[in-house]
């Protein structure tokens, strides 16, 4: 409060690092030092890469936890809910294609750079697309037994 009794809103309220509670809630700091600094990228085109993939895994996180509550939701026939989050899941996963067809703005040589700093590492060690593949099947069952 300032001293004329309103809300100072310049000021951050919630508990955390960060300079505003945007920051705060969000944890950007925490975020943002997920990706590796310009000192330590094999290639400026390294934060690309890691934007795109860390980003996807956060949209196939909302899918799959959506999916997953769809799929309850189907079980007690509450298909309208459900409908819902289906739709938005597919959404997510829409998302995560566009993402990705941002890695074609890298050239087959800037990318066989990064690739070598990735150890083992493919895209189908997705834990996302992991978990997705594992929603699904308990969906489409779900599914068969609220219209059967």
């Amino acid at each position: 409060m300032t001293s004329g009794g309103a809300e100072d809103y310049t000021q951050p309220v919630l508990a955390g690092e960060g300079a505003s509670d945007y920051e705060r809630y969000l944890r950007t700091d925490d975020l943002l030092a997920l990706q590796k600094g310009t000192d330590e990228q094999v290639h400026r085109d390294e934060l690309l890469f890691q934007t795109v993939h860390q980003a996807s895994e956060l949209w196939l996180q909302l899918a799959w936890t959506e999916v997953k509550e769809a799929t309850r939701l189907l079980g007690e026939k509450e298909l309208a809910p459900a409908e819902r989050l289906l739709r938005r899941a597919v959404e997510c996963v829409e998302y995560v294609i566009g993402q990705l067809d941002m890695l074609e703005q890298m050239s087959p040589w800037e990318y066989q750079e990064i690739r070598k700093v990735l150890g083992h590492g493919s895209g189908f060690d997705s834990p996302g697309f992991r978990e997705i593949r594992k929603v699904t099947p308990e969906r489409s069952s779900s599914f068969s037994a609220t219209t059967g």
